[in-house]
């Protein structure tokens, strides 16, 4: 919302691609619109990934912030449109990496833009940890911590492009004492209501 009061709807279109849909920042240089639907391409490459075909592209749903309820679709037909484009930054790293098909630059751009930013750097000093891969771990967090019906762990590392076992080990440890807790009197309130 800071992004939008301060007309840097630019990069606040990256800000929520990447953290809605729960992409690599990367992966903003790989992304398409079909009917009304977002696919994002791989950009991933490796070793292991060298000598295969690059897999499809994957669709990826917006996991929204409860006081922005319909953003990601908003979002899909800003990009679609063009009306509001990628920051200049980043189309520029999207160019290049699409000769070169390494996308590590794209990342590289909105880390920066990011960085340069006020608010961003404000946010930095409050909280230990920030990075711009921040806003892919959120949509994760929403996907398990945001709804009665969260996403299981296989809907959401398939949504972000990695197996579960992937999922668990990045994501699975961020369970705080608090989180425990709850989850614990979620489950005896669960086993009264059973019984």
């Amino acid at each position: 919302e800071g992004l939008a009061s301060n007309e840097k709807h630019s990069l606040r279109l990256a800000v929520g691609l990447v953290g809605l849909f729960g992409l690599r920042p990367s992966e903003l240089g790989e992304l398409t619109v079909e009917d009304g639907k977002l696919y994002v391409g791989s950009t991933k490459r490796n070793m292991q990934t060298l000598h295969k075909p690059k897999a499809p592209p994957r669709r990826v749903i917006p996991v929204n912030l409860p006081s922005l309820p319909n953003e990601g679709q908003r979002l899909i037909r800003q990009y679609e449109s063009g009306i509001i484009k990628l920051p200049l930054a980043i189309n520029r790293a999207i160019e290049r990496a699409k000769e070169k098909q390494e996308f590590k630059e794209v990342g590289d751009a909105l880390r920066q833009l990011l960085q340069r930013y006020w608010l961003w750097q404000s946010m930095e000093k409050r909280t230990q940890g920030l990075k711009v891969y921040s806003l892919r771990h959120g949509f994760t967090w929403r996907a398990h911590k945001e709804s009665e019906n969260p996403l299981t762990v296989r809907d959401a590392s398939a949504f972000m492009g990695h197996d579960p076992q992937t999922h668990l080990k990045h994501y699975g440890r961020w369970v705080d004492e608090a989180q425990l807790e709850e989850a614990t009197a979620k489950f005896k309130a669960g086993q009264e209501v059973a019984a």
